[in-house]
């Protein structure tokens, strides 16, 4: 088990740590992304063309600099379709951990980043396993926002892992414990 030790909390027991499958990651993280860039760039490319055979018929007019204005649209589509290369590299400075008291993703690199859910706050436990004993094990939804608009919650947590199945159990066996002992200092 490889997890930074300045991580973990005082008395705090490490269950399980992994390192995810980078393309696991990458697809699960960056796939639709990047299935939805394809029509976005290619579109982007026809506007172009489009926009420069309309300033070749007028080369000094002011359309002329028209098929600029397409340049930054090819670069968001160049984005969505490369996005699953983005996280792959974030996959590979990724790592999980479950301990006795909470479920860490850490996010190294150059822009780090550490989510800790403490066990008793779980909602639910959602197992996507593969014959192969690969998968997610699912415990967290974000919903993010655009422009106020909050969009579809996604789930995340232990993505491109193997033997999801074990570790799914372990996590719903900690969760079961941590809500069955009472928190220190708690009124009885």
């Amino acid at each position: 088990m490889t997890i930074n030790p300045s991580l973990l909390d005082p008395g705090e027991r490490l269950l399980w740590s992994e390192k995810p499958s980078p393309v696991s990651y990458a697809l699960k993280k960056g796939g639709l992304t990047s299935i939805f860039g394809i029509p976005f760039f290619a579109f982007s490319l026809f506007w172009i063309a489009m926009a420069g055979m309309a300033s070749d018929r007028t080369p000094n007019g002011p359309a002329s600099f028209f098929w600029m204005l397409g340049i930054p649209f090819v670069l968001v589509g160049v984005g969505l379709v490369l996005s699953p290369l983005w996280y792959y590299w974030r996959g590979t400075q990724a790592t999980y951990a479950l301990t006795n008291r909470r479920a860490i993703i850490d996010l190294g690199g150059q822009f780090p980043r550490s989510i800790s859910v403490p066990l008793n706050q779980i909602p639910f436990v959602e197992v996507r396993a593969s014959a192969d004993g690969r998968g997610h094990v699912l415990f967290q939804e974000a919903v993010t926002t655009y422009y106020s608009r909050p969009s579809l919650p996604q789930r995340d947590g232990f993505i491109g892992i193997s033997r999801a199945e074990h570790v799914g159990q372990i996590l719903r066996t900690s969760i079961d414990k941590a809500r069955e002992t009472p928190a220190s200092g708690a009124i009885r």
